[in-house]
């Protein structure tokens, strides 16, 4: 993706019907990424639909780039200095239509606080 920079992306799935419809797009486009952290779909206006979770796009990827993650796993993980050893994260990229963009800024200072 980025040329010598490992990439990794945090993705909220949002809704459950989209989430099963294009799952292969879903899995195809997170593939590019050197490491794809999945967080549960955001439901907004619908029900849960039996069988259709973050592992349906799990389950269509390498399993060695692919981990299902908590918001609270998110942050957890990234308070530890063990993610900013040999850079591991060179690029990291938020993506979803969620509420995902609430983690930006607790994502934010947990980063800046390993920069010093």
């Amino acid at each position: 993706l980025l040329s010598g920079k490992k990439c990794t992306v945090i993705f909220q799935p949002h809704l459950f019907s989209r989430t099963k419809d294009l799952a292969d797009g879903f899995a195809e486009s997170l593939a590019l990424a050197d490491e794809v952290w999945l967080l549960p779909i955001y439901p907004a206006r619908e029900s849960p639909m039996p069988g259709v979770t973050s592992i349906t796009i799990a389950e269509k990827m390498d399993q060695q780039k692919v981990k299902l993650v908590s918001r609270e796993e998110v942050l957890k993980i990234l308070s530890t200095e063990k993610v900013y050893e040999n850079e591991e994260l060179d690029v990291l990229i938020t993506a979803g239509a969620g509420d995902i963009d609430a983690m930006v800024q607790p994502i934010k200072r947990l980063i800046e606080e390993h920069e010093h």
